[in-house]
């Protein structure tokens, strides 16, 4: 099938040779248990037990033999991905060859093991699913919350006044672009010129930059700083006019002659609810329209069309208090994103673990996974799975009663189950302290 024939409604997924899943089709080719792989620009790999499409550019794998777990495999190949990599061979865009993907050596355990693998795995990678969902949930928060304040910006069935843009931005700045580096820098003390890519996604990615060499000499200093208003003036035709806010502070992070920084006056407008209305999908097709150039790959926007741009201005007032709301609700997002950071270093030592055969099948992953969802701000958390499962709780006494954890915040979440533990009422109560003579001090038991 073409990747034209993929839609947006559809019972089963569409599989192209993306790494990105957004495609849909009432018709599927294939009906068994696979693995999916991308055939064509970059490594990228899919598991499926459901009916599902692929497009040609797809190299589908099925099980052959009954003693491996094809789940285990996809685990195996997505934690290496490097192996992948390396099949890729041709000029412009590189493709993979079937056979190459058939001949990769997997280090292969029993099926029992193969199975405790997977099982260790999924229960990580649901935990994972679970908080990327809640920062999708904050993430339409927001969006709901502006339309929901300020109505749809292009209909303006608010009656805000419409101002030109020059009312509220005093000043637009644009960067500087010199020759550069290719590769990033390493440190926040280098200077860098930040690349078009680092505001194209809408979302402030910092570290895409050209490190600045070494004695240049700096002709206009246009740094990125917290609370800007970043603007893409020249870009591809769909990326032109992507604006960022910057929500924290940077160092030496130069801007190039492609963005602007939107110097906006702060008693007039909010810069969170300018950023936000930059990128209303209905707002972002009326500043396209200023766009100017031959070359659809290369758009621009001139600082002219853009002071004279309309928008709608609510109350500053207002403005103030949607600026709180996504600042707090972005507080709680680096919660749930610190909790996902620490997922991803345990599922990938968990991953490096099972496939060099050093992974013992006793408690301690699952029980660290859970431990690792306790949150330390709250008095009590939800400590069912642990409190209902002998094996879990013997294993957390053992391991506070010898301190053996990694990391302290790992002991500091254990110890807040135990005191949750201990503070049961006395018909729930599972765990207790008692004195050891041996070793004259207190350790925990199992009642």
């Amino acid at each position: 099938m073409n990747a034209s024939q993929g839609s947006n409604e559809g019972s089963f997924l569409f599989y192209t040779s993306s790494s990105k899943v957004s495609k849909r089709t009432d018709k599927p080719l294939f009906f068994k248990e696979a693995i999916i792989f991308g055939n064509g620009g970059s490594a990228n790999i899919h598991y499926s037990n459901e009916p599902f499409s692929t497009t040609s550019h797809c190299i589908v794998a099925t099980q052959k033999e009954e003693n491996i777990n094809i789940k285990y495999v996809y685990y195996y190949l997505s934690g290496n991905l490097h192996l992948i990599e390396r099949g890729f061979k041709g000029v412009g865009l590189k493709n993979i060859s079937p056979k190459y993907i058939e001949n990769l050596d997997i280090p292969i355990f029993p099926i029992e093991t193969q199975n405790k693998i997977v099982s260790v795995l999924d229960k990580a990678n649901s935990i994972i699913s679970k908080r990327g969902r809640s920062l999708e949930i904050l993430e339409q928060f927001i969006v709901d919350s502006f339309l929901e304040m300020f109505s749809d910006p292009v209909l303006n069935t608010k009656k805000w006044k419409l101002k030109p843009l020059s009312e509220v931005v005093h000043k637009i700045d644009a960067g500087w672009s010199p020759v550069c580096e290719e590769t990033p820098r390493e440190s926040s003390n280098q200077f860098a010129i930040l690349k078009q890519s680092a505001v194209s996604k809408r979302v402030f990615d910092p570290s895409q930059n050209k490190l600045l060499p070494e004695n240049t000499v700096i002709k206009k200093k246009i740094l990125a700083q917290k609370n800007d208003v970043l603007f893409s003036r020249k870009n591809t035709k769909e990326m032109v006019g992507s604006t960022v806010y910057l929500f924290e502070d940077y160092e030496k992070l130069l801007l190039p002659d492609t963005i602007f920084n939107l110097r906006y006056n702060s008693n007039k407008i909010s810069g969170v609810y300018l950023y936000f209305l930059f990128n209303d999908k209905n707002f972002q097709k009326k500043i396209q329209q200023l766009r100017s150039g031959a070359a659809d790959s290369m758009s621009n926007i001139s600082q002219d069309k853009l002071y004279k741009l309309q928008i709608p201005l609510p109350d500053i007032k207002l403005q103030n208090n949607f600026e709180n709301i996504v600042l707090n609700v972005n507080a709680k997002k680096q919660k749930i994103q610190n909790s996902l950071n620490e997922l991803n270093g345990l599922i990938g030592s968990i991953m490096q673990r099972a496939f060099n055969g050093q992974l013992n099948f006793n408690v301690d992953l699952e029980l660290e996974a859970l431990i690792n969802e306790i949150d330390l701000q709250k008095k009590t958390n939800d400590i069912k799975e642990i409190a209902g499962d002998i094996a879990y709780l013997q294993r957390l006494i053992d391991k506070l009663n010898t301190q053996d954890f990694s990391e302290k915040i790992m002991y500091d979440k254990a110890k807040l189950v135990a005191f949750q533990l201990m503070n049961e009422s006395e018909e729930k109560r599972r765990v207790s302290q008692e004195y050891d003579e041996k070793t004259k001090s207190i350790r925990l038991s199992l009642l």
